[in-house]
């Protein structure tokens, strides 16, 4: 069977889905979106737990075998197959044939891939927790839900999704290691350590000694901010700035809330938000939907409908890029919907076909004997390599979307530069700060980078980005669009005079976008993907308390950038141009509910503060503070001390890719702004202004030409 993408960036990688986790069925379609061939082994009994509930998607653009193991010959057509496979994906938690498969030995140039709820070590090690299992035990149950109730399930596999994400750019990772140093290896992906690391807005008030809290819809400290029922729905608006607070109350028609002395302030409306929100509500619950969002786009306010999970084939924006995919499928005739690739850089793929179970078994036999051999290993010899050692990434991003994708990229390897703005990237100046006036929340999101501090609007700090960027592999931003485009640094402008260089973007909307120039928040996003409909509290959509959206756009820009490199590296031509969008990998997170009715939903209450696992195990839902202190936290290397190049140390969080021949390591926080590398300096000719920005020395000496 011809995949969507079988002549793409994996053609000629063979691929074998044994795990069962709905993460391997994620990871397994990713790759194969990305080109692979991914053989999905199927059980000789239908089934429907575990990524089996839904067999289409899980079989989407995949090849088909069914194995009874029973049978001596299924059994050993399998072996083959696992042993001619480049990568194998497992799930060593949910099957006694997955923890056989990692513990033995392989071919030398294979890449064993496990995703599991754990992990291979601390206490945790081994035990088969579901989603909701791990949410409750890593906090994240704790984050999602109002303040004054229980703990909240997610209603999307978001720790699924996010770690499928990973493992698929561990992967790759591991395939460009391979290509250029001739090895495998396995990878050890858990979504405990996902979840930790999806914690990362929450901690740094534990770092002062503050108990995090779930917030529902709000925001902790800006009002408003929040989901308001309309006459045919519900509505998310964020305004919470002063400008934000005049020009809706311009578009509520209520210019006096602009004199009230209770609003006059941010400080004031976060202290009177049950005032403010009763005041929105009651303007939204007289008008539709629509004509909330188009009053609030024309002032310029952040805010959208909460589009429900079955809405979202008909959400403009998602239809135009190709998100939402329609195909029949081949085992039962009916029509289903199937998730676009988030990663996107030549326009919509070819929707993928379904296969029927066990339809593709002639082929795959005659496959296996074309494939390489090679000598078996054991253990896992530990190299100084590094997957992206060489490649240097230009990193021009703000708050947590590019930031995330750049810690994750330097942590494998890349040097990466990041570029900020005289006044800093914003999370500089988040609350909380440490006592020399430091952001927590910037230190955890900005690990192994160097730094420069341009102001792009000068003639001088332009041409010192230009001479940056020819030295560069990837510039990755997520800026408001269109604003490196008019300082020069479009994607169009730097890859006609770069042509070498990947030039990954990532908003709200993406580039190509039915909403050009609307603001995007992760919450604005979450409504606008199905995430917050997918998760209600007594009636109302709720958000995940984690900040899922602005993580799943800096992990598809890992993904994408981790592509796009071995694309230009393996393919050679020009390098690509990625248009990623916030939305899409938002809603891909929850494609597994797409063909699932609204009586199939999932239970996302916990009771009594105790979560019920699928097992019968009654666990306790943990707090932000219990995780930072849990043995398997620890036994993880996910929570550590880092040196910043000025002196000092920072708490920061380890990588959840677990590359155990050729590690993703986390070595140094990035510096106070201004504090300018001394190799950055002699390679560039470069030294610090007094008003910290970076320039030529020459410039000082009044000799620039």
């Amino acid at each position: 069977m011809e995949t969507a993408t079988s002549t793409g960036l994996l053609a000629g990688c063979l691929v074998v889905e044994v795990g069962e986790r709905i993460a391997v069925a994620a990871c397994g379609g990713l790759l194969a979106q990305l080109g692979a061939d991914v053989v999905l082994v199927e059980p000789a009994r239908q089934r429907a737990d575990h990524k089996w509930s839904d067999r289409a998607v899980t079989a989407a653009g995949k090849r088909s075998i069914v194995v009874d193991r029973a049978s001596a010959d299924d059994r050993k057509l399998v072996e083959d197959l696992v042993s001619a496979a480049d990568v194998v994906l497992l799930s060593s938690d949910l099957s006694d044939e997955d923890r056989a498969l990692w513990g033995s030995a392989r071919p030398g140039r294979q890449i064993l891939c496990d995703i599991t709820a754990f992990g291979h070590e601390g206490p945790l090690a081994g035990v088969p927790g579901s989603e909701a299992f791990v949410e409750a035990v890593s906090a994240v149950a704790d984050t999602t839900g109002r303040r004054d109730a229980l703990p909240v399930v997610l209603g999307a596999p978001l720790l699924e999704m996010e770690s499928a994400v990973y493992a698929a750019s561990a992967v790759v990772a591991a395939l460009r290691v391979r290509r250029r140093h001739g090895f495998g290896q396995r990878v050890d992906v858990s979504l405990y350590d996902v979840a930790v690391n999806a914690l990362a807005t929450f901690l740094p008030l534990t770092f002062i000694g503050r108990v995090p809290t779930r917030n529902g819809n709000r925001h902790p400290t800006l009002s408003p901010w929040n989901s308001y029922r309309a006459l045919d729905g519900w509505v998310l608006i964020c305004a919470p700035t002063d400008e934000q607070w005049v020009r809706l109350c311009e578009a509520m028609d209520r210019p006096e809330l602009v004199d009230d002395l209770r609003f006059a302030t941010t400080s004031g409306r976060m202290d009177h938000t049950d005032e403010i929100d009763a005041v929105v509500g009651a303007w939204t619950a007289q008008r539709s939907v629509a004509e909330c969002v188009g009053l609030l786009s024309r002032h310029v306010i952040p805010s959208g409908p909460v589009t429900p999970v079955g809405g979202l084939a008909g959400e403009p924006n998602l239809r135009h890029r190709g998100m939402v995919r329609s195909a029949v499928d081949s085992e039962t005739g009916e029509a289903v919907l199937l998730p676009g690739c988030p990663v996107r850089w030549r326009g919509t793929e070819p929707v993928p076909q379904i296969p029927a179970r066990d339809a593709d078994r002639t082929e795959i036999g005659a496959l296996i004997p074309s494939r390489p051999t090679a000598g078996e290993v054991s253990g896992d010899p530990v190299s100084e390599v590094r997957p992206l050692e060489g490649i240097r990434v230009v990193e021009i991003g703000m708050n947590t979307v590019g930031p995330l994708a750049g810690r994750q990229l330097g942590a494998l390897g890349a040097d990466v530069i990041k570029i900020e703005p005289p006044r800093g990237d914003a999370n500089r100046h988040n609350a909380p700060l440490r006592s020399d006036g430091q952001s927590y929340i910037f230190a955890l999101l900005n690990t192994d980078k160097r730094g420069l501090v341009l102001d792009l609007r000068q003639e001088t700090d332009r041409q010192v980005l230009w001479d940056v960027l020819a030295s560069a592999d990837v510039l990755i931003e997520n800026l408001k669009p269109g604003s490196l485009h008019r300082l020069g640094f479009g994607p169009e402008q730097v890859q006609a005079a770069l042509p070498h260089l990947v030039y990954c973007s990532i908003n709200g909307f993406g580039h190509d976008t039915v909403y050009p120039g609307r603001p995007a928040l992760d919450t604005v996003v979450q409504a606008m993907s199905g995430v917050m409909s997918a998760t209600t509290v007594d009636g109302v959509p709720t958000k995940a308390g984690i900040s899922v959206s602005d993580q799943l756009g800096g992990l598809f820009g890992l993904l994408g950038v981790l592509a796009a490199v071995e694309h230009r590296e393996t393919h050679g031509g020009p390098a690509p141009a990625l248009d990623l969008a916030m939305q899409d990998g938002s809603a891909w997170a929850t494609h597994r509910l797409w063909n699932v009715s609204p009586a199939d939903a999932r239970i996302v209450a916990a009771e009594d503060g105790l979560w019920l696992d699928e097992d019968g195990t009654r666990t306790p839902v943990s707090t932000v503070n219990d995780v930072l202190a849990h043995p398997q936290t620890t036994a993880r290397g996910l929570v550590l001390d880092r040196p910043a190049a000025d002196g000092g140390s920072w708490t920061v969080l380890g990588s959840p890719m677990r590359l155990l021949s050729t590690p993703a390591v986390v070595s140094t926080a990035m510096p106070r702004l201004g504090v300018l590398d001394p190799a950055l300096a002699a390679e560039f000719g470069l030294v610090a202004a007094e008003d910290g920005r970076t320039l030529r020395a020459a410039s000082l000496s009044g000799k620039e030409s």
